[in-house]
């Protein structure tokens, strides 16, 4: 009797056990992001996480590894004072991949927060990456504020 019963308990143990384990696994978050958005991001957040992490004299000798990034037609309309990617003077301390928006299949334009980190406080701007597929490679094409 006693065998009888331990092998109920093991067979609903193990019953348990999957039953959870399918529960779980079918209770995913979806992605509510395009696919486009999804992959131009990635690009984006790689890029800003290079080029803030390097020095200018760096980036000049790293020119493959811009080139992996930005489009051949990328062109700025800003200043030659202002850095083309954070549209500002100084470097900011850090920065945050935000809302991305597809145009369409091979155009997407995502926010980049850039973040300064000041004595008594934090200051934030953003600026917008547009972004065009080329083949199966994304690339930042223009960067602008608004």
């Amino acid at each position: 009797m006693m065998n009888g019963q331990r092998k109920m308990q093991n067979l609903l143990f193990v019953l348990g056990i999957a039953h959870c384990t399918f529960c779980i696994s079918s209770c995913s978050i979806p992605s509510l992001e395009s696919r486009e958005c999804a992959e131009a991001r990635n690009t984006v957040k790689e890029f800003y996480s290079w080029y803030l992490g390097t020095d200018a004299k760096t980036r000049e000798r790293q020119r493959v590894t811009y080139d992996r990034f930005i489009a051949p037609s990328f062109g700025t309309t800003t200043s030659d004072d202002l850095d083309p990617f954070f549209l500002s003077l100084t470097p900011p301390t850090t920065f945050k991949i935000g809302k991305c928006e597809t145009k369409n299949e091979s155009n997407t334009e995502i926010q980049v927060q850039l973040y300064w980190r000041l004595a008594d406080k934090t200051q934030q701007e953003e600026v917008f990456a547009e972004t065009i597929k080329t083949g199966d490679t994304w690339l930042i094409d223009k960067v602008e504020s608004r």
